[in-house]
């Protein structure tokens, strides 16, 4: 994945967020799929945010691109789950670990899963993303040639 792939990526997912919030100002209000562009959006911009930030040299390698991956997956089916589901909530609905079954999935899915596998992908992921002894040395020399 590249640079402007990752750009793209990103203006595809707020212009898919912009097109659902302007489709709620239509008369007779959104569409039945209008949130699936703010479900889509919202992954996509998440994912391609993640994945610009791992960008190096113009490319990115294949872990930070799985995490980007895998948290556009996780993030997209929960609010997929969460609008599929039959509207339920109110007194003497299920509660799933205290919240309303939708509800739950959203925050569980979108705040909570993520947390369990991109902090294992980011150390997996550090030597190589990081800067070596000999880049900073370099990054030290280039500094100091600059100094009058």
């Amino acid at each position: 994945m590249t640079t402007r792939l990752a750009l793209t990526a990103l203006v595809l997912s707020c212009t898919a967020i912009a097109g659902a919030y302007l489709l709620a100002f239509l008369p007779g209000g959104a569409p039945p799929w209008a949130p699936w562009g703010l479900a889509f959006g919202s992954a996509g911009a998440l994912s391609s945010m993640m994945a610009l930030g791992a960008v190096r040299g113009g490319r990115i390698r294949p872990v930070p691109l799985a995490a980007a991956v895998l948290t556009f997956l996780v993030v997209f089916a929960s609010f997929a789950l969460a609008l599929v589901l039959p509207p339920n909530e109110g007194p003497g609905a299920p509660l799933l670990l205290g919240l309303p079954v939708r509800a739950a999935i959203v925050l569980y899915g979108v705040g909570l899963v993520p947390i369990l596998f991109l902090p294992w992908m980011y150390a997996a992921s550090f030597n190589a993303d990081t800067l070596s002894d000999a880049d900073l040395e370099r990054v030290r020399r280039a500094g100091a040639e600059r100094q009058p």
